[in-house]
């Protein structure tokens, strides 16, 4: 599942989590992609719980104010 925003540059960005191993490093992230501009780099940023199941819920409860703020927090994929 996924849920798109625009950024205070009228960028539209698509949000989805994805994740690795429960409680690993590599789990429950949210990430960013720039659907306007495709040259950026996804961003991401950690799910304090570590569980993909979690993150999802808490994404589709979030407010599109809210995911501004994350995404201004994410860190580039690389």
């Amino acid at each position: 599942m996924s849920r798109k925003i625009a950024d205070d540059n009228f960028l539209e960005w698509e949000v989805y989590v994805s994740g690795g191993q429960p409680d690993s490093v590599e789990a429950a992230r949210i990430f960013f992609y720039c659907l306007d501009a495709p040259m950026n780099p996804a961003r991401f940023v950690r799910h304090e719980s570590g569980n993909v199941a979690l993150a999802e819920a808490a994404l589709l409860e979030m407010s599109d104010e809210q995911l501004r703020e994350l995404l201004a927090e994410a860190i580039v994929n690389e």
